[in-house]
């Protein structure tokens, strides 16, 4: 049986505009709050994905990374590190860091569909992706995903308010 990734950008913003799942009540108090007092609605993430209502209650997302790349999978959570085409055991950025706390309604939405069948949570900054030197690893293996890296860029300039969560099937 494979293994694959979901993958799901965020953004950290006081911006509404975002398409997805929403908390209503989260969307309702913040906003409740800012005419209270006045001020900015409070920074959260949100989802930076293309979300699309499929009906009533089923949300489809277009995720801009599912490639089924085991050394990818080891290098980000060390899920299925072993060797691969010679490449041998790869030491991962990290291991799972479990799903973020303050996690987009999106993404727990699509965790929660996934129940027990989802597992290795985790999530980086664009900072810290940034921050890795990749030449350290298989350049032929890694290439499509530091092309969702640099993608990353567009979403916001501060790359402290980007980041991607994923999570693992088999």
């Amino acid at each position: 049986m494979g293994c694959d990734i979901h993958f799901f950008r965020e953004r950290f913003t006081s911006d509404n505009n975002y398409s997805g799942p929403r908390d209503i009540s989260e969307d309702r108090n913040t906003r409740i709050e800012q005419i209270i007092d006045n001020s900015p609605v409070t920074k959260r993430w949100v989802a930076a994905d293309l979300w699309e209502l499929i009906d009533d209650d089923y949300w489809s997302c277009y995720e801009a990374y599912s490639e089924r790349n085991y050394y990818v999978f080891s290098i980000l959570a060390d899920v299925r590190n072993s060797s691969f085409n010679g490449t041998g055991y790869v030491d991962p950025l990290d291991y799972p860091r479990g799903i973020p706390e303050d996690a987009s309604s999106a993404y727990i939405y699509y965790t929660n569909k996934w129940s027990g069948d989802g597992h290795s949570h985790s999530y980086f900054t664009l900072k810290e992706l940034l921050e890795v030197d990749w030449s350290e690893y298989d350049q032929e293996y890694i290439k499509n995903f530091l092309n969702v890296v640099e993608d990353l860029k567009s979403i916001d300039p501060d790359t402290n308010n980007v980041r991607i969560c994923f999570f693992f099937d088999n």
